[in-house]
């Protein structure tokens, strides 16, 4: 009995002996490694995020490099194609105002209009590039405008031919004008020769009272012979002044008497304005030896009323009335 209890109590120790759990502990491992894939979890997860990332990038990089090759092209197209070339013809005689002193005037123009320009020596071509045609075009306007505030000899030369061209055909016309005009005066003034004459020959006669009668008769038709002067005058002068304003008068061609009787009339009718009046005397081409009439009279009037002018060309003046 007491052996088999003992039995017993040895067998009871059979489980206990039985310890799977610390037999277990050669499997520990395998609960540690069940760990592991939650600890391999976590890189994969990262490497996850790093392949998608990679992934996302590539095609990037891919596109980039489709992009940027037609990118780095593209400028030097449309460079080309918006890059504008035109030239304008300037006389060589005129280059050097292009050009200016010292180079300031075409350098001014490439700075204002972010341009390129050739001025050849051989050539009367000036080149402007640029940009964009705008900046072409307003280098181009800039450079007319230099162009046109300066003529070559030749041009000079052909302009004073055209000047004393017109004078000629002005002094024509005037001269034309006063015969028109000149007739009635000359009938006139034959009539009150005659009476002078008829005048004479009464008085040598002996009748005094009839050569007194017509030497009045005489003094009468010297007041129409004025008149009629006076008339031929004006009708000159309105044709002369008919396209200018009543701050210019043109008295060159008339004679010098009506033409101060008529700047003198002008005068008075502006006087106070405060405004530049101009006077074209006429330069005196067709003046006697003696020189111009109407000049050195209008100059010693103005200087007699204390007007001071000055002379705009030889043959006009401006002053301030």
């Amino acid at each position: 009995m007491g052996n088999l209890i003992g039995k017993t109590k040895k067998g009871n120790k059979a489980p206990k002996a039985a310890k799977a759990p610390k037999a277990s502990k050669a499997s520990t491992p395998a609960p540690a490694s069940a760990p592991a894939p939650a600890a391999q979890a976590k890189p994969q997860h990262i490497d996850n995020i790093a392949a998608t990332s990679t992934a996302a990038a590539a095609p990037a990089t891919q596109n980039q490099k489709q992009s940027v090759a037609p990118a780095s092209a593209a400028p030097a197209t449309t460079s080309s194609s918006k890059a504008t070339t035109k030239t304008i013809d300037v006389d060589r005689e005129l280059h050097k105002y292009v050009i200016g002193t010292k180079g300031v005037n075409v350098k001014q123009i490439k700075d204002s209009t972010n341009t390129e320009i050739t001025i050849p020596t051989d050539s009367d071509t000036i080149t402007v590039t640029g940009e964009n045609s705008n900046d072409v075009d307003r280098a181009i306007e800039m450079i007319k405008k230099i162009k046109s505030e300066h003529k070559t000899q030749a041009q000079k030369d052909q302009d004073h031919k055209n000047l004393v061209d017109e004078h000629e055909k002005e002094s024509q016309r005037t001269e034309e004008l006063y015969k028109k005009n000149q007739a009635e005066v000359d009938k006139i003034a034959q009539k009150r020769q005659q009476l002078f004459d008829q005048a004479e020959k009464e008085y040598a006669a002996g009748n005094k009272d009839k050569a007194r009668e017509l030497r009045e008769e005489a003094k009468a038709q010297t007041a129409l012979m004025e008149e009629a002067q006076k008339k031929a005058a004006r009708a000159v002068f309105n044709d002369k002044n008919s396209k200018l304003d009543k701050f210019t008068i043109d008295l060159h061609g008339l004679q010098t008497k009506d033409a101060m009787e008529l700047l003198e009339e002008r005068m008075n009718s502006i006087k106070g304005s405060g405004k530049l009046f101009t006077i074209i005397t006429g330069a005196g081409n067709h003046s006697d030896k003696n020189g111009p009439k109407i000049k050195p009279l209008v100059h010693q009037s103005l200087k007699d009323k204390g007007i001071s002018f000055e002379e705009v060309n030889n043959g006009s003046i401006q002053c301030t009335i």
